[in-house]
């Protein structure tokens, strides 16, 4: 089972999010998902989705000024 990686650097806002939902619909359980953004609101839009669904966030971290990266578990 892979990974899903997904890129959403340079997209707004509910792009990350709307992407995020779409690959947990579409992942096996226990699959990881990765997203990179860069959109400020994702900050907080992302975690705060993963609690109220019960999705599990297994690495959240900012990589220098460039970008966020979510790592999540289905």
């Amino acid at each position: 089972m892979d990974k899903i990686q997904i890129d959403t650097k340079g997209m707004d806002c509910p792009i990350p999010l709307i992407e995020l939902k779409k690959a947990i619909a579409e992942a096996d359980a226990g699959q990881e998902i990765e997203v990179e953004f860069t959109c400020p609101e994702a900050t907080v839009n992302l975690p705060q989705y993963c609690q109220e669904n019960n999705i599990e966030v297994l690495d959240y971290e900012k990589e220098g000024n460039k970008f966020w990266r979510i790592k999540v578990r289905k």
